[in-house]
């Protein structure tokens, strides 16, 4: 579906107040002003007061932390805290995704109580874990709760929770990831603990909080906005072997470090480890001491990460086969061999190629048949499973765009039957084009290094507060490529109308964006209406600026 193109209103010819007109940003973050003091976080005292107090008995800690990039994060924020000030007696405990599934688990408690650990600290999980707290207050385990996820009706009744989502919590932000309370944890902490280490060493966490606040896709405004810009400034100094060897793989210049690089390239990677084998492997790249060790993971992210590229794509093709119809109106699939820790980026790419929702299934190496889900808007998939008679799903849970579900065994059959007797009977919503917000229309002349300098003043750039996209009206083509692996890629290059030192050519990149959806053949003379951002390219010495693709509306053919 095409998007509907809306210009935005000048309210300036400043261009710098007319970006910050449209966003909820401080142009300039301050560490120290911007920052808020996190005992304004319901129950924060009580949760430091109880880990200070582990920390002088030398107690036994668990640090339980989520298995995406996230959770990852945050415990290697913990470990690297406990390092720091000399406390060994405590162990990482990541569950796996296949076998243990999100949460907290009855059985890991009963490990833990047999091992008689004292405190359980959660992080990134833990707020819907009312059964498995109650079995650890069974077995005089304290629980500190640490999390960002909403707050159910039913609290568990862990000895503190701290997450700013509660009610009557007075905490001004209400939209750090977990990596970002843990991080306000470690202030507190050291706040109270009268450590013997350097003011402000803190800091040096904030490469983990920057690179799990843009992978976990929150709002990068406010609070969240000063974490990541302050670290990227870390991560472009970063001495962790397993991020360094990870650049290396990569190619990226830790100097130019983006929010992009981020988004597109390491949050993947440390991802990877939990859908196609075991999240431990991106805690210890984040957490090594040594280089030899971080070459070895970074490489096997790398081969997981192609080995999960090849199943994805294999999977995908199998599906395709079956679908006869141009536009379904809903895809169910799945197999008992299919690897759960894929079937998110499978479903969302089926609705972006079918525009319709998908709900696929698997087992593999877990213990419960699991599916995901998404929508292309149509239809909100909490509510369709709501209509699936009783019987068919374990458990279902999640959002209207997406979501995830478990299937009773012995159901299966049921299952492709049910939801489609589910769909036909839930209503439709009309899906309208989805708006693109254009910021200025410019011109080729306009896209200079001056105006690359005002865009780079509002990085980083995410949810929240968006790339600054520009149109460019009518201009003429003066050639077209395409690239990559069987033309998936396309360039755009464009002469500019008045180049200050003879002839100039910008380039327009998109990546994964060739036109052909469109029905748009792209020829040297050819005349289009371009949406683009501006972007600092780093990818060859000197830095070269260049357009991004957004969207196309048209193209003239040339005369």
């Amino acid at each position: 579906m095409s998007k509907q193109w809306v210009l935005r209103e000048k309210v300036s010819e400043n261009l710098e107040e007319q970006l910050l007109f449209y966003r909820d940003i401080n142009l300039n973050p301050d560490y120290e002003r911007d920052l808020h003091d996190p005992f304004l976080m319901k129950d924060m005292g009580k949760a430091a007061e109880r880990i200070l107090r582990a920390i002088k008995n030398n107690e036994k800690i668990v640090i339980f932390g989520d298995y995406d990039a996230d959770g990852v994060c945050a415990s290697a924020i913990f470990h690297d805290f406990f390092k720091k000030i000399g406390f060994e007696n405590f162990r990482i405990h990541i569950p796996d995704r296949n076998l243990e599934g999100y949460g907290l688990t009855k059985e890991a408690i009963g490990e833990f109580a047999e091992n008689k650990f004292n405190l359980i600290i959660t992080l990134d999980c833990g707020i819907n874990d009312v059964k498995e707290v109650e079995k650890a207050n069974k077995n005089s385990i304290d629980i500190v709760i640490i999390d960002h996820h909403l707050v159910p009706e039913k609290l568990p009744n862990a000895l503190a929770i701290v997450d700013s989502k509660q009610k009557n919590d007075k905490y001004p932000f209400k939209d750090l990831c977990g990596a970002g309370v843990a991080f306000k944890t470690i202030q507190a902490l050291i706040a109270r603990g009268g450590f013997n280490i350097v003011s402000g060493w803190e800091k040096w966490l904030l490469d983990l909080v920057a690179l799990a606040t843009i992978a976990d896709m929150v709002p990068l405004i406010k609070e969240n906005r000063v974490l990541t810009y302050y670290g990227l400034k870390v991560l472009e100094k970063t001495s962790r072997p397993g991020l360094l060897a990870l650049f290396r793989r990569l190619g990226i210049n830790p100097k130019y470090i983006t929010e992009d690089d981020i988004s597109f390239m390491l949050a993947p990677r440390i991802n990877i480890a939990s859908r196609m084998g075991h999240a431990n492997a991106s805690f210890e790249l984040l957490t090594t001491e040594s280089s030899g060790e971080a070459n070895w993971i970074a490489g096997h992210l790398g081969s997981l990460n192609n080995e999960r590229r090849l199943l994805v794509d294999n999977l995908l093709n199998q599906i395709d086969a079956k679908i006869v119809e141009k536009k379904p109106g809903i895809i169910i699939d799945g197999d008992l061999s299919w690897n759960i820790g894929v079937l998110g980026l499978m479903a969302h790419r089926l609705v972006e190629k079918y525009q319709c929702p998908a709900f696929l299934w698997g087992k593999g190496e877990a213990k419960e048949i699991k599916g995901s889900a998404r929508s292309d808007g149509s239809v909100n998939l909490v509510d369709l499973m709501k209509e699936v008679r009783p019987g068919i799903f374990l458990d279902y849970g999640g959002h209207a765009m997406a979501a995830g579900f478990s299937v009773k065994e012995g159901k299966i059959d049921d299952l492709k039957k049910e939801l489609l007797k589910a769909y036909e009977k839930i209503p439709k919503e009309k899906r309208e084009n989805e708006i693109l917000y254009i910021d200025r229309e410019i011109n080729l002349d306009d896209a200079d290094w001056e105006m690359g300098e005002i865009l780079e003043k509002l990085r980083p750039y995410g949810v929240g507060n968006p790339k600054p996209v520009f149109l460019f009206k009518d201009i003429e083509i003066f050639n077209a490529r395409k690239f990559g692996n069987e033309g998936i890629h396309l360039q755009l290059d464009f002469k500019k109308n008045s180049p200050a030192d003879g002839e100039e050519i910008i380039s327009a990149i998109g990546f994964f964006f060739n036109g052909n959806g469109n029905g748009f053949t792209f020829k040297k003379g050819a005349k289009i209406d371009l949406v683009a951002s501006l972007e600092k390219s780093f990818f060859r010495l000197p830095p070269e600026l260049r357009l991004r693709i957004v969207d196309v509306n048209s193209v003239r053919s040339p005369k």
